[in-house]
């Protein structure tokens, strides 16, 4: 089904069958055909083009409907429906429905009424529909999560210089330090911290893990000084914690269309994602 805010003819006669198909599921309706390629032989020997030609059964007889869609903006007037009522006379189809845009005339409404012609007006909802709710509750999501958090952390970082030093570096200024190496390359403290809590995540749970890594030959820079190392030791742990959480999601979708049957005097509302309701307190009978 379109999921847009403006129609166009083309699209009107693919909601109405859309909309025709769904409500009567219970009848066991069948689509015959829409569109331009829906025509019908009349005892007259000529075809007739209808919009939308539904079958269905009542368990004793089948009988077939036409429904004509008018995307006009303007309202129906009788010659509309005189011209449905010539073709399904001419062609034994037993029952006929105008769907408009626009609504219908006095003289339409009284005319379709005599010939048992039902008239539909199925528009978008308006800033007028102040009694539609605007949005429909679909359902709610109901999602249980159980999820395993490995967490690295690191204990203590040491730079190891050439002369014997040792340098303790803080994890926190991870952007701060550098290292560069003899090739003129340099790279962040944050590299060699990614680099060992991988080494982290495959290790054992709770269990202290150090490690040392070759940095001869390279020059350390941090809080403005400079120092020439030849390796830097890590310590870490790996922490491993369940979580389960369970959230709850109503998913709600907007109202696009209403449909409204003349006659029987039943209101639909139809949102964008296809879902058709009843507008409550209105009379039943479709």
């Amino acid at each position: 089904m379109e999921q847009r805010n403006t129609l166009n003819w083309k699209t009107y006669e693919s909601i109405t069958k859309y909309i025709y198909e769904t409500l009567r599921k219970e009848f066991n309706v069948s689509i015959e055909g829409y569109g331009y390629a829906c025509k019908v032989k009349g005892k007259s020997n000529i075809y007739h083009q209808i919009d939308v030609l539904t079958s269905e059964s009542d368990g004793t007889r089948s009988y077939r409907t036409a429904i004509e869609c008018k995307y006009w903006n303007k309202r129906i007037n009788k010659d509309t429906v005189m011209k449905l009522w010539a073709i399904i006379f001419d062609s034994d189809i037993e029952e006929g429905i105008i769907v408009s845009k626009k609504g219908f005339t006095k003289d339409t409404q009284q005319f379709a009424d005599h010939y048992n012609i039902k008239l539909v007006q199925l528009r978008e909802t308006g800033g007028e529909d102040k009694d539609i709710q605007k949005e429909l509750e679909i359902g709610i999501l109901d999602l249980k999560i159980n999820s395993i958090l490995r967490r690295p952390q690191i204990l203590k970082i040491v730079a190891n210089t050439i002369d014997g030093r040792l340098i303790a570096l803080s994890e926190r200024e991870q952007f701060q330090i550098f290292i560069e190496d003899g090739r003129g390359g340099k790279n962040s403290l944050f590299k060699s911290i990614m680099i060992f809590k991988k080494d982290l995540h495959n290790g054992k749970p709770y269990f202290v893990i150090g490690k040392a890594y070759n940095f001869i030959g390279s020059t350390l820079y941090y809080h403005n000084n400079k120092e020439y190392i030849s390796s830097i030791d890590f310590n870490g742990i790996l922490t491993v914690k369940n979580e389960n959480n369970d959230r709850k999601y109503t998913i709600v979708d907007q109202i696009w269309l209403i449909m409204k049957s003349i006659f029987e005097k039943r209101t639909f509302t139809i949102s964008k994602f296809g879902y058709i309701s009843e507008h409550k307190g209105l009379d039943k009978g479709l």
